[in-house]
């Protein structure tokens, strides 16, 4: 009985301290079409030429930046500190 209070308490312990994942956006979407005017999407490509290589020449298919590609993130600016000065 002491071994599933046990259990119980590490796997909500898990639960409570796990972070959902967050997908990648790449700046290249592939886009293919599946017919019927339906296309399908990866949008995780870091170039052009990776793009192309992924369609692989197959008819339907095209490339494009991707719209939701934010960049990078930010580099913290450094401010160089102030000396103080001498009285």
């Amino acid at each position: 009985m002491r071994n599933i209070w046990s259990i119980g308490a590490l796997a909500a312990a898990a639960i409570c301290v796990a972070q959902p994942s967050q997908a990648y956006e790449g700046p290249w979407c592939a886009y293919m079409s599946a017919g019927l005017d339906f296309y399908s999407s990866r949008c995780d490509l870091p170039n052009y030429e990776a793009c192309r290589a992924e369609m692989g020449g197959m008819p339907g298919t095209w490339c494009t930046q991707n719209p939701r590609y934010a960049g990078p993130p930010a580099q913290p600016s450094r401010t160089p500190k102030r000396k103080k000065q001498a009285r």
